[in-house]
């Protein structure tokens, strides 16, 4: 939990102090709190626009800020250039609405120890998408954009994303899409700070809303099985079924926890 005079700071402050803590900037401190960070931990700062800055003599959050308003609207151009600005020098008028309606479901998971292993992210990606999945079933929401977001040790950060020819609250569709995505990044030894799944472009009703579903239809047949899953879920417990993947070896499935 991030807590800051605003949603820049206090969002940036919750990536910062996750997964279990909290960090309070002060408003007087916002900036000695910001200009320390890598250029990339600004809003609107992706790769492309990281390495404009890098070319520009800007690594962190303090040189974008030191940097004249007008050098930097040449540089990424004007709109970006004054967003930067403002963000840079801890500056950001938006209020928090409460009533704003969901526009995506997604999960995160920040590593303690910066991850290596492909097979371990396999595994995080599948945790994820089944919690992701399982969060828009019960929200009777479903959606077309599976997107991952991957945070790598010196804070950079990148997403990527796919729009499906059919909404989806499937879990295992969510899954196979973002571990597609993670491995069309083809990355070498990396060293991942964190991951997360995203479903957007939501609408309601579910998936399934408008068609008849089959359980041995080779689509839809893990939609049914999920329902099923959640159905024992709210009998049995959280986690009382999951994928095997997930089931820690020390603690083999048994006739009280069953797995899928």
């Amino acid at each position: 939990m991030g807590v800051a005079s605003t949603k820049f700071i206090a969002k940036l402050a919750s990536s910062l102090c996750k997964p279990d803590g909290k960090l309070v900037v002060p408003k007087n401190s916002i900036l000695e709190f910001l200009h320390p960070l890598p250029v990339g931990a600004l809003w609107g700062v992706g790769q492309r626009t990281e390495e404009i800055l890098t070319r520009a003599g800007c690594k962190t959050v303090g040189d974008v800020a030191a940097m004249p308003l007008r050098t930097l609207q040449k540089t990424v151009g004007a709109a970006a250039g004054a967003h930067l600005f403002e963000l840079a020098n801890g500056r950001d008028p938006r209020r928090v609405s409460v009533e704003e309606h969901d526009k995506s479901i997604g999960s995160e998971e920040t590593f303690d120890i910066d991850v290596t292993d492909h097979r371990r992210m396999h595994k995080e990606i599948l945790h994820l998408a089944t919690k992701v999945g399982e969060r828009l079933r019960s929200s009777g929401y479903s959606g077309r954009t599976v997107s991952i977001k991957v945070r790598f040790a010196d804070f950079k950060t990148i997403t990527r994303s796919r729009t499906l020819h059919q909404s989806t609250d499937s879990g295992h569709e969510i899954y196979a899409t973002a571990r597609g995505l993670y491995d069309a990044l083809r990355l070498d030894q990396p060293r991942i700070r964190l991951i997360g799944v995203r479903v957007e472009h939501l609408g309601g009703d579910g998936a399934g809303g408008s068609e008849q579903l089959m359980f041995g239809d080779p689509d839809h047949g893990w939609r049914d099985a999920e329902q099923a899953v959640d159905a024992a879920a709210k009998r049995f417990g959280s986690g009382a079924i999951r994928p095997a993947t997930l089931v820690p070896r020390k603690q083999a499935p048994n006739k009280s926890e069953p797995a899928t």
